[in-house]
């Protein structure tokens, strides 16, 4: 049975780092979504529901988005001590 490879420390952490700007870029992407929907929305004059749901969605994922960006640059300055 071969042995599972083992990951170093070094190797997580640039994984770990990956991953976390992929998931900021589709959170991004998915706000700037919503946003186009929510302007859409108000150019309708849409129903106030409508208008407050999108409100309530495009400010859940912009929250999302600012606690991502501030563990992406918190992990990224870590990196940067280390060397």
């Amino acid at each position: 049975m071969p042995r599972k490879r083992k990951i170093t420390s070094k190797t997580a952490i640039r994984h770990n780092r990956m991953a976390q700007w992929r998931t900021y870029h589709k959170l991004q992407m998915q706000a700037d979504k919503a946003w186009e929907r929510f302007r859409t929305d108000v150019k309708k004059n849409a129903n106030s529901d409508i208008l407050i749901r999108d409100n309530n969605h495009l400010r859940l994922l912009l929250g999302e988005c600012n606690y991502m960006a501030r563990e992406c640059m918190r992990m990224a300055s870590k990196g940067k001590r280390k060397r």
